[in-house]
């Protein structure tokens, strides 16, 4: 039986680079099922790389290959790896703090660095700038194909060296819960959290209530406001700014049918930090 491959870049939406990717895996095996599960990451960010991974693994098959290019080192020494999950799945990746979220949430069983000199698209050689589509793409067609077992990756090397990337982890302080903001779309203006919903009911703050939400970036004060704390955007009006649980039960905040993203000016990753307490 073979695998299906899902792929996620920070390539953006209409970039030719992912038809070749997809290209490569055809040449291997015609008969995969290919799928995209979002090509818009935020440039060079290894961290929405891997919370984009945790996100959307638990809910795909055993057994299914993830190929995740998000990889400002491309073409440097930097490991290229195949990580197999407790839940039987793979990713293959640059080993560059992508994995940071799988390792700590789903778990990884084992991991493999990518033997380029059989794993690699042979008419590639001498191309070190598109590694997505000469290794990533190649090597994860051969692995859901059945063409290479994950023995067939290459060496296996210690999961204790799968390089994690420096994040702000949540915390409770005071009364207050923190954490760092993950998410900061645009489109819907969802700004999104690691802090745990459930730590809020802990505190004292419950639907239904008022609570304060400050965000910071760095040291600056960018958001300081008392929201409501509800269930779904349609307890609030129009326009109007609250707080809730996202899809994946962490902390977020946002304005029904507006856009606090762009109009705040927010961004997310390690030096963007959210606080809520009661207010």
């Amino acid at each position: 039986m073979k695998r299906a491959i899902v792929m996620q870049t920070d390539f953006g939406v209409d970039n030719l680079s992912v038809s070749t990717m997809k290209g490569v895996c055809r040449q291997v095996c015609g008969e995969l099922d290919l799928f995209d599960s979002t090509h818009a990451i935020r440039p060079f960010d290894v961290l929405a790389a891997s919370d984009a991974l945790v996100y959307a693994m638990p809910y795909w098959p055993e057994g299914t290959v993830f190929v995740s290019v998000v990889d400002p080192g491309v073409g440097t020494a930097r490991r290229s790896c195949v990580a197999k999950l407790n839940n039987g799945s793979f990713v293959v990746t640059p080993d560059n703090g992508a994995l940071t979220y799988v390792k700590e949430r789903l778990g990884i069983q084992a991991v493999r660095e990518i033997d380029e000199r059989v794993n690699r698209y042979p008419a590639t050689r001498d191309i070190h700038i598109f590694h997505g589509r000469d290794v990533y793409a190649y090597c994860a067609a051969r692995l859901a194909a059945g063409v290479i077992d994950f023995a067939g990756v290459g060496p296996e090397y210690p999961v204790e060296e799968i390089v994690m990337a420096p994040y702000l982890r949540p915390g409770k302080e005071g009364g207050a819960v923190f954490g760092m903001i993950c998410e900061a779309t645009e489109h819907f203006g969802l700004v999104g959290t690691n802090i745990p919903f459930k730590w809020l009911s802990q505190n004292g703050m419950e639907y239904g209530s008022k609570v304060r939400v400050a965000i910071f970036h760095g040291d600056e004060a960018v958001y300081d406001a008392v929201v409501p704390l509800e269930k779904s955007f349609g307890y609030v009006e129009k326009g109007a700014a609250f707080a809730f649980s996202s899809e994946t039960g962490a902390v977020m905040v946002a304005k029904n049918q507006g856009n606090l993203v762009l109009d705040c000016g927010l961004g997310a990753g390690p030096d963007w930090k959210l606080a809520v307490s009661k207010a």
